[in-house]
């Protein structure tokens, strides 16, 4: 088990090869041939997951914090500890297994040894820093989604207000196709960071860095369905494939400065395809749709596996 100093802690390897397991099952279910679902799985609710107090968990732990939820099938994506359980004058149903959470912190000293507090290294200058041992770690914590405890009966009208706020709209277009206003907007306002093409027809979507602009085919080139369910869900599929391209847009060098590789089948392309599927999944789940993940990604499901058992921290 790797300790501290090579930057993970007990508590933290176990969360992240528990992430990379579930990754891992998830990847190798998606290659079988009826496989009709999205990373994450239909979305029954809107918003990212949020700890009971209302804070929203980011990074690695808001998508894997949805994937455990849908793979549980539970009703909102809202968790809590146990001491805030009891807080709410709750607790956690006997038999129940918490899901960990985690987070960075750094373990520094001096040129002498001795410890230094991250208050205290928070507040010193660069120079400062630059004469101190920074090990920076993976820490978790467990958490319960509230499911797992009698939340709902000792708390219902904060449960109820809860259920409120994660309602799915269902909204369809004059095709009936899945809308979502938002995303238009970010199109027809053109409030991206880049330009967004989505007004003529076109072969596929992709992003050009070159020109740096995203371009879609028209939504109604989605619209292949024979059934008003098969017609609502090619609506889903536009907007993931929009959220797919603008996650590839953020990896230019004055963005988040991503190597994206030179072709498919570079190492490169394959994490940067990984990086837009991911990101597109959590996105879209978080506003309430899931969609078929990309033929592109389904190609790459062998090598992000090898990956994973070799090194559970590349999912995080």
């Amino acid at each position: 088990m790797a300790s501290g100093t090579d930057g993970f802690n007990s508590s933290g390897q176990q969360a992240l090869d528990r992430f990379a397991q579930m990754m891992i099952e998830r990847m190798e279910r998606m290659k079988a041939s009826d496989w009709r679902q999205g990373w994450i799985g239909g979305a029954s609710s809107v918003g990212l997951p949020q700890n009971v107090t209302g804070r929203n968990y980011s990074g690695s732990n808001s998508f894997f914090l949805q994937l455990h939820s849908a793979m549980k099938g539970y009703e909102l994506p809202v968790f809590l500890t146990f001491k805030q359980a009891h807080n709410f004058k709750a607790h956690v149903l006997k038999g129940e297994k918490a899901f960990p959470v985690i987070y960075w912190d750094m373990l520094v000293r001096d040129r002498d040894g001795k410890k230094i507090g991250s208050d205290e290294y928070r507040v010193m200058s660069q120079e400062e820093r630059k004469k101190l041992d920074v090990i920076p770690f993976i820490k978790a914590f467990p958490v319960y989604n509230l499911d797992q405890t009698n939340f709902r009966e000792v708390q219902p009208e904060r449960m109820q207000n809860l259920l409120d706020r994660f309602k799915v709209p269902e909204i369809r277009d004059t095709q009936g196709m899945y809308a979502h206003s938002a995303l238009d907007n970010m199109v027809t306002q053109q409030t991206w960071l880049c330009p967004i093409q989505a007004d003529r027809k076109e072969k596929g979507a992709y992003y050009s860095p070159s020109r740096d602009i995203v371009v879609l085919p028209m939504k109604a080139q989605f619209n292949t369905g024979t059934t008003p369910e098969e017609v609502y869900r090619d609506g889903m599929e536009f907007y993931s494939t929009m959220l797919h391209e603008v996650a590839h847009s953020t990896m230019t060098p004055e963005r988040l400065n991503r190597e994206a590789g030179a072709k498919f089948g570079d190492p490169k392309y394959a994490k940067e395809e990984l990086v837009a599927e991911l990101t597109a999944a959590m996105i879209s789940h978080s506003m309430g749709f899931d969609a078929s993940v990309t033929d592109n990604s389904a190609a790459y499901l062998d090598s992000w596996i090898t990956v994973l058992k070799q090194e559970p921290k590349f999912i995080v």
